[in-house]
């Protein structure tokens, strides 16, 4: 680490949005790097060709993968090769900004910034207010509930917790799907540890709790993994995985992949995700056979669901100036709405950045949008994405909660040892 910040930063700064790139006023082909795989390329290569047919300036896609995409960019850093560009998720921006890759971004010249969600901008500064990126995408996961198992059981979608341990119950006791076999479970769960997929997905539940994983206060953090709210959300985790049993079986090893092929392939009737799933589950047989509801409030009736999005990085050493172009096209309303229809199987805008772009009705009136957007809006909450390095901390409590689950322990004494690594951690990042 100490090496990518002596050796990447190349003019970067932690303190000045005025840092720029040796390189800033470069020409030629902009090298964009995208973590993302499947069709999302070609989404962003709509965006990129419509960019170019305006301005003349072409964007190479040097990169795009979801598999070690963070190892790779490392591996760029300190060949001295990144890229002018990278696309990848809200919650590296600590990281990026520890290493010094990556520079910030002045808010009082960039064309359209006023048209950004303050929402959206938020989760691109680090803790001192400095933005380093520019929001492309959010998103706040929705629950996915098989309409067809609801409608042969006589049941609702789920409105709390309560009612969700009841229908994950009767999804996996009552043969929904009617084959005669004791073959679903009620809720699909990526209990990964992988990429921290474990603590991803209890995020949901932690917040609906009125929990939270820190508090922020003069440029620190303290954890509060241990907490009654949290003690609660991951004992309501643990009753649905050790006791009721209703979660698939290869729950605690599955990554989103395996568990996206657990909704559609009607082992789990319940898939609490981000409305990105919208266009992968159409692509499959379970398409008209599913709702979205907003996520099941918790015990004392809090709405909270993750947040989180896509941002744009300006890399150090980058054609500084053509970046920004590209960043400030990225975010108009034409660009959006490309991003999140040119391409069906690929919404690499999931909800608009752009205050003017209107989710449902950029999708032909379909209100599985406007249910995204509402449940963004009114319960969303961001990880702490300006941690030096969030990622880290996600694969700790990811590991600590996994090891809960699979020994079906005591979640106050997991919790509070959670709670102990991460203040370990962040206090070597500088800021526990």
């Amino acid at each position: 680490m100490a090496l990518l910040a002596s050796g990447t930063a190349c003019g970067s700064s932690k303190s000045s949005g005025a840092a720029t790139s040796k390189n800033a006023k470069a020409t030629g082909t902009l090298n964009v790097w995208i973590r993302g795989a499947g069709d999302s390329p070609k989404a962003y290569q709509k965006i990129f060709d419509a960019f170019t047919a305006q301005t003349g300036i072409k964007v190479s896609i040097g990169k795009a993968t979801l598999t070690d995409f963070e190892t790779a960019l490392t591996a760029a850093a300190s060949a001295h090769q990144l890229p002018d560009m990278v696309l990848d998720d809200a919650a590296q921006l600590g990281n990026f900004v520890s290493q010094g890759i990556v520079l910030p971004v002045d808010k009082s010249t960039f064309t359209g910034a006023d048209q950004l969600t303050d929402q959206a901008w938020a989760s691109a500064a680090d803790l001192k207010g400095q933005t380093y990126a520019v929001p492309f995408s959010a998103q706040a996961n929705v629950l996915l509930v098989r309409q067809d198992w609801l409608d042969k059981l006589g049941l609702q979608p789920p409105k709390t917790w309560d009612d969700l341990a009841k229908v994950a119950q009767a999804f996996t006791t009552q043969d929904p799907d009617g084959d005669g076999k004791n073959d679903t479970y009620g809720l699909a769960v990526p209990g990964s540890t992988s990429r921290g997929y474990t603590s991803w997905f209890w995020s949901s539940f932690l917040y609906s709790a009125g929990g939270d994983f820190l508090k922020a206060g003069g440029g620190k953090f303290t954890a509060t993994l241990n907490s009654p709210q949290a003690v609660s959300s991951a004992k309501f985790l643990e009753d649905q995985v050790c006791t009721n049993k209703d979660v698939q079986p290869s729950a605690l090893g599955d990554d989103t992949t395996a568990t996206n092929k657990a909704f559609q392939t009607g082992v789990a009737g319940m898939y609490l995700t981000g409305p990105y799933a919208y266009a992968t589950m159409d692509a499959t047989a379970v398409k008209g056979k599913y709702t979205a509801v907003a996520p099941p409030t918790g015990p004392t009736g809090t709405a909270g669901t993750l947040a989180e999005g896509t941002d744009i990085f300006t890399m150090a050493d980058s054609k500084q100036d053509e970046v920004t172009k590209l960043e400030e096209f990225m975010v108009t309303a034409e660009a959006q709405k490309l991003g999140m229809t040119a391409v069906p199987t690929a919404t690499i805008v999931r909800l608009p950045v752009n205050k003017s772009v209107d989710a449902a009705q950029a999708h032909a009136g379909d209100s599985r949008w406007q249910l995204a957007q509402q449940v963004y809006t009114t319960s969303g909450h961001y990880e702490y994405d300006n941690a030096p390095n969030w990622t880290q901390l996600r694969q700790k409590m990811s590991d600590d909660l996994n090891k809960l689950l699979s020994s079906c322990g005591d979640p106050k004494a997991a919790l509070d040892g959670m709670n102990s690594d991460v203040s370990a951690l962040l206090k070597q990042q500088g800021v526990g």
